[in-house]
């Protein structure tokens, strides 16, 4: 059966339509009612969007001792205590400094006291092991630990050690780091500014939640001291950590909120409040005993510090 006359109006019509049928057979476009795969690709996308999320990492219920720079002079014991349940991990340092026994004699006593009841508990008690056997700060054949953060595996005794310790942070997911310190004087009694006088102070990566854990660490352990001269001070560290800094404040103590502050200070990037630049997350917590109090009460500040901190973020039990 002929069809119609193909009219001059139709034959234009079909001109009109022709390059859009060009492009879509290039294109590879289905015309209408064709069968295409767009539910299938639809089942695999919400496929991955139901994959499950990878576990939470844990560290297996237990103790265990492992050796930092093993077969060196410098070889020092990390004890590793877990939970075996997802949660926090909590890294302690001592013994940076030779000359500061609270720092080395506090993180040694945790070993006694501290098991976690979620995430996980480090400690290594003498980080500068040849130090603390001379009682000396440290010397310029060792390096200052502090002061060689993250590390180089082929750099100075203790460069290696901060190596070490930041590869042994990275493997267990640490995200909270006390490094306890002591200091001269009380910052309190300061005549002057420096790190002499930076007894009973407690300083922290400028980032969330460091700030704030160490603000009411230092007012619970505040409200239980007796003698105005121990209370600990927040010292603010100047563009030391992953986070935004702060206006510089004036260098004075002042009551903010309940928490007695202590400002100023220049951060070193090199140093453990440094660490979150290479460990991003990372809360670390440089804590600053006076040595113008008993070795024993400085002992014992240096734990309730760390047992504040470790059970405020759930690794002890309150």
């Amino acid at each position: 059966m002929l069809g119609r006359p193909l009219s001059r109006r139709r034959f234009l019509a079909g001109l009109a339509a022709l390059p859009f049928a060009i492009q879509a057979a290039c294109s590879g476009d289905d015309a209408p009612g064709a069968v295409t795969d767009a539910p299938v690709a639809k089942d695999v996308a919400s496929e991955a969007r139901a994959a499950p999320p990878p576990p939470p990492f844990v560290v297996p219920e237990g103790e265990e001792r492992r050796t930092l720079m093993a077969g060196t002079p410098q070889e020092t014991d990390l004890y590793i205590f877990g939970s075996g349940k997802p949660g926090n991990v909590l890294m302690v340092l001592g013994g940076v400094h030779g000359n500061e026994p609270g720092g080395w004699f506090g993180a040694e006593r945790l070993l006694d006291s501290l098991r976690p009841a979620t995430g996980a508990f480090l400690v290594v008690p003498y980080a500068n092991r040849l130090a603390t056997r001379d009682f000396v700060r440290t010397t310029p054949e060792l390096g200052d630990l502090n002061r060689l953060y993250p590390g180089d595996p082929i750099g100075l005794p203790m460069a290696r050690m901060a190596y070490e310790i930041t590869e042994t942070a990275s493997e267990f997911h640490v995200n909270h780091l006390i490094d306890m310190h002591e200091s001269w004087a009380f910052y309190n009694d300061r005549p002057q500014n420096g790190t002499a006088f930076l007894g009973q102070t407690i300083g922290t990566n400028v980032a969330e939640p460091a700030v704030t854990l160490a603000q009411e660490v230092i007012e619970a352990v505040n409200s239980r001291i007796l003698a105005s001269r121990e209370e600990f001070f927040y010292r603010n560290r100047i563009g030391s950590g992953n986070g935004p800094p702060e206006s510089r404040r004036q260098e004075s103590s002042s009551d903010q909120g309940g928490i007695r502050q202590a400002a100023g200070g220049s951060g070193v990037s090199s140093s453990s409040l440094g660490l979150p630049r290479a460990l991003p997350g990372l809360s670390v917590y440089l804590v600053e005993m006076g040595q113008q109090q008993t070795l024993e009460r400085r002992i014992a500040l240096h734990v309730e510090v760390a047992e504040e901190l470790a059970r405020r973020i759930g690794i002890l039990s309150a």
